[in-house]
C-alpha cells in the first residue's frame, strides 16, 4: 500500500521529465534552423551542411570515382547513394536555410532555352527540334500516365516557357512595330491566364475526399449490401441521364419512379482502393492517392487533379491561354516578317505575316520567330484539349466517365441546358 503513491509520484515525474526533454529537443532543433544562414541546411544525416560543399564528404561519390578510374565494378547501391546525396545537396539559397530543388523541376530551365537557341540557327534545325520536342513531350506524358507518379517536370516546363517567351517578346521583338493597345491586351490576357492557372492549382486540394465521408471498411458498415446487376445498371443509367440530381429529378419526366427511388435510397459509394465512403461521381486518382469529387482527369501540366471545384477555372485558363498565345504569336510574326493588311476593326489594323524567309539571317529575328512558332505549337495543343473539354461539357460528363463508358453518355444530348446549369451553379 505504501508503494502505490510512490510509484504514481515517480511515474508522474517521469512523464514530466520526458515532456521537458522533448520540448527541449524541439526547441534545440528550432534554434538550429533559426541559426542557419541562407546557404546552410540540415542534410538527410541530420547534420548542418553548406551548399558549396555539394561534392564534399560523399563516400559513395569518392568510391564511384575510384572504381571508375581503376576500372573496377561499380555497385548499384553506391550509385544510388551518390544520386541521393546529390539530390539532397541540390539547394537554392533561402532565408532560414537553403531549400531543396527537385531535379525534375530544374530540367526545363535548361532544356527550353537550349532548344530555342539551337532552333534559331536555321530552318532545318528548327524543324528537327520542334518535331523532337513533340516526340519528347508525348513520350514523357505517356510515361507519367503509365507509372502514375507525381512530377513537377511539366509544371516547371510551363513556368519556364512563360518566362522565356515573355523575356524574348519584351527584349528581342521590335516593339516599335506594335501598337500600345496591342501590347496592353496581350498583357491583360497573359495575367488573366496566369491567375486562372493559379486558381486551378489553388483549388485542387478542395476536390479531394476528406475523412468527413468516413473510412470504415465496407464489411463493417451496418445495413450495406451488395447491389444486384440490375440495380447497378439502373443506377448507372440514372447517373448518366441526370447531371444535377437535386435539381432535375423532380422536373424530369423521363426518369421512372423506380430509378428515382434507387437514387434516393442508393447504397453508399465505397472506394475499393482507399476504402472511403465517397460522394456520387467521385473517383479515385492513383497519382494523388485519394478520391476526387467529380474527377475529370489528372493534369500533369499543373500537377493536380481537375474536378468539381477547379473545373471552371481550368476552362477559363485554357481559353485565356489560347487567346494570349495566338495574339502573341501574331504580333511577333508581323513584327519580324513582312506583314500584309487583312482588315481594319474599329480603327485597329489586323495584320498577318506574309514572307518570313529572312528571319534566320539575324539571331534576334530568328529567336523571335522560334518563340512565335513555339507559342503556336502550344496553342494547337491547348485547342485540342479545350475542344475536347467543351464537348464533354456539352455531353454533361467528364473525361474520366467518358473513358469508362463512352457509349452510355449518348442520352445527354437533349439536356444541354440542364448540364450547363448544373456545372455553372
Amino acid at each position: 500500500m505504501l508503494g502505490t503513491p510512490c510509484s504514481k509520484w515517480a511515474k508522474s515525474w517521469g512523464f514530466v521529465f520526458v515532456a521537458t526533454r522533448l520540448s527541449t529537443e524541439a526547441e534545440r532543433q528550432e534554434a538550429e534552423k533559426r541559426s542557419l544562414c541562407c546557404c546552410e541546411y540540415i542534410g538527410h544525416d541530420k547534420q548542418p551542411f553548406h551548399i558549396l560543399g555539394c561534392c564534399c564528404n560523399c563516400e559513395d561519390f569518392d568510391l564511384v570515382c575510384t572504381r571508375l578510374i581503376t576500372c573496377k565494378r561499380i555497385e548499384s547501391r553506391n550509385v544510388d547513394g551518390m544520386l541521393i546525396a546529390f539530390q539532397d545537396r541540390l539547394r537554392l539559397p533561402w532565408r532560414g536555410g537553403a531549400k531543396r530543388i527537385s531535379p525534375a523541376a530544374l530540367g526545363p530551365a535548361l532544356i527550353v532555352p537550349l532548344m530555342m537557341g539551337l532552333a534559331a540557327l536555321n530552318a532545318k534545325t528548327a524543324i528537327v527540334l520542334m518535331l523532337a520536342l513533340i516526340g519528347f513531350v508525348s513520350w514523357g506524358l505517356q510515361l507519367a500516365e503509365r507509372i502514375a507518379t507525381r512530377t513537377t517536370f511539366f509544371l516547371s516546363w510551363i513556368v519556364f516557357s512563360i518566362i522565356y517567351m515573355v523575356v524574348i517578346f519584351e527584349c528581342e521583338v521590335p516593339l516599335l512595330e506594335l501598337l500600345p493597345e496591342e501590347n496592353y491586351i496581350l498583357l491583360l490576357l497573359s495575367f488573366g491566364a496566369l491567375y486562372s492557372l493559379y486558381r486551378t492549382k489553388q483549388l485542387a486540394p478542395l476536390n479531394l475526399v476528406t475523412a468527413q465521408y468516413g473510412t470504415t471498411p465496407k464489411d463493417e458498415l451496418p445495413g450495406i449490401t451488395e447491389a444486384s446487376s440490375g440495380e447497378e445498371q439502373a443506377e448507372q443509367q440514372a447517373q448518366d441521364t441526370v447531371l444535377g440530381i437535386e435539381d432535375d429529378d423532380e422536373n424530369d419526366p423521363g426518369i421512372s419512379s423506380e430509378c428515382a427511388g434507387l437514387i434516393q435510397h442508393a447504397q453508399p459509394n465505397i472506394c475499393d482502393i482507399c476504402r472511403k465512403v465517397t460522394p456520387r461521381r467521385a473517383y479515385h486518382c492513383a497519382v494523388c492517392g485519394s478520391c476526387v469529387k467529380r474527377r475529370s482527369h489528372h493534369s500533369y501540366w499543373l500537377n493536380c487533379c481537375i474536378g468539381e471545384r477547379n473545373y471552371r477555372w481550368y476552362l477559363v485558363a485554357l481559353a485565356l491561354s489560347e487567346c494570349a498565345l495566338l495574339l502573341g504569336a501574331n504580333l511577333t510574326l508581323t513584327a519580324v516578317c513582312h506583314p500584309f493588311l487583312v482588315v481594319r476593326l474599329l480603327g485597329i489594323p489586323l495584320l498577318l505575316p506574309d514572307d518570313c524567309s529572312e528571319v534566320f539571317e539575324d539571331f534576334e529575328l530568328g529567336i523571335s520567330f522560334i518563340v512565335a512558332a513555339y507559342a503556336m505549337l502550344i496553342s494547337g495543343y491547348i485547342t485540342c484539349v479545350l475542344v475536347r473539354q467543351l464537348y464533354l461539357w456539352y455531353r454533361g460528363t467528364t473525361l474520366h466517365e467518358f473513358k469508362r463508358a463512352p457509349a452510355s453518355n449518348g442520352g445527354n444530348r437533349n439536356r444541354v441546358w440542364s448540364n450547363w446549369r448544373a456545372i455553372l451553379k
